[in-house]
């Protein structure tokens, strides 16, 4: 027996996994991936690896730290480019502080959540708090006390099974906030009761650390359903009816397990359109704190989106006196303000957020024109 045994065991059964993501993801032919969508698929791995890394293999619930969860390098998971999300992993039986400085964000919200039992990050959100139901000084700064034990002034409950926060800070910019550096967000989370320096690596934790960094990649990538059939468990908001979208939902007070703030109407479906097709939406734009649409490959991640249009929000729409919008998907320019643009990309995901509107959003409109009749359809 060799050092490390378990260890070693833990990183050969990561090469087997990557063979099996080969083979039964990326390449399986039941998904129907064209080129472009296995080259992506390939680069999604790495991001899934990136993520696992960043949260399962140096996370520390005793000692947390917020990392980033998607950037324009890491993407999975429907990334959004409005929005900074940061993740931590906590303990339920643990108590902790967080502090932060409000600057530009229209939204900021803490969502508790317990244990993926697929491996992902999907548990179930245990609990929540937005910057409306917490306070800011005059200068933007806030502390919040995670904490089983209920404590005085901003106070989040820890459930017992709790497993980690996530951070959603949302902004509402001509330039979306992950191509703008100008935007930050400050926050930083410790342990109440200081744990002492980390105790040198063993083979056990390092082995603990590998499975659930693969049990996330195996979760978001094999583990996920063919791409444009139906869900064996139907999501609420989307829609099974290619080039459509579903009715906008909220999870909250449903008690449906999932990574969505409750505070969000979601509405989705996928498009599938020709070289020569464009997808119209026509609705009107709810009195809501943000809201965007946004496009993603077959993988869930955001099309490119530094160099091409693949999203709009509320502000970078053009609108109708009255709130009307018209936004346009297709392959090319038709000439149109509110075009979004596929990227050479035939099917994808269609992906809008309203944030705590007043009342809820109407279901968007949809109907594949021509491109080239776009401009006077």
């Amino acid at each position: 027996m060799g050092p490390a045994e378990k260890s070693t065991e833990a990183f050969n059964q990561l090469i087997r996994l990557l063979a099996d993501v080969r083979d039964d993801y990326v390449l399986d032919g039941a998904r129907q991936f064209d080129e472009l969508d296995v080259l992506e698929g390939f680069g999604y791995v790495f991001h899934l690896l990136s993520e696992g890394t960043e949260l399962f293999l140096e996370g520390d619930p005793e000692r947390p730290r917020f990392s980033s969860i998607v950037t324009p390098a890491r993407k999975f998971l429907g990334d959004n480019p409005d929005a900074i999300y940061h993740q931590a992993l906590i303990r339920g039986d643990r108590s902790y502080r967080v502090t932060g400085t409000r600057d530009r964000e229209v939204y900021i919200s803490f969502t508790i959540h317990g244990r993926d039992p697929a491996g992902g990050i999907n548990g179930p959100i245990l609990a929540d708090l937005n910057d409306q139901q917490f306070d800011v000084d005059a200068d933007g700064r806030f502390e919040l006390i995670l904490s089983s034990d209920e404590r005085a002034g901003n106070w989040v409950r820890l459930d017992p099974d709790a497993r980690m926060v996530i951070v959603r800070s949302y902004f509402l910019e001509e330039v979306s906030a992950q191509n703008n550096p100008d935007v930050r967000v400050q926050l930083h989370i410790e342990p109440l009761d200081d744990p002492g320096p980390a105790p040198p690596l063993d083979d056990a934790t390092l082995t603990q650390r590998i499975g659930d960094t693969l049990a996330f990649v195996r979760a978001t990538s094999t583990g996920m359903r063919v791409f444009g059939q139906p869900n064996p468990a139907p999501v609420p908001f989307v829609s099974n009816e290619p080039n459509s979208v579903g009715t906008p939902f909220s999870f909250r007070n449903t008690g449906i397990a999932a990574a969505g703030a409750v505070d969000i109407f979601y509405s989705s479906g996928t498009f599938d359109l020709g070289p020569d097709d464009a997808l119209a939406m026509e609705g009107t734009m709810p009195d809501c704190v943000f809201a965007n649409l946004v496009l993603w490959n077959p993988h869930m991640q955001m099309l490119e989106y530094r160099s091409r249009r693949a999203s709009l929000n509320s502000r970078q729409m053009q609108l109708g006196d009255d709130g009307s919008y018209r936004l346009v998907i297709a392959a090319r320019d038709p000439g149109v303000a509110n075009w979004l643009d596929t990227g050479g990309h035939r099917r994808g995901t269609m992906f809008w957020r309203f944030l705590l509107p007043k009342e809820d959003p109407a279901t968007p409109r949809c109907r594949v024109v021509p491109v080239g009749d776009v401009a006077t359809a």
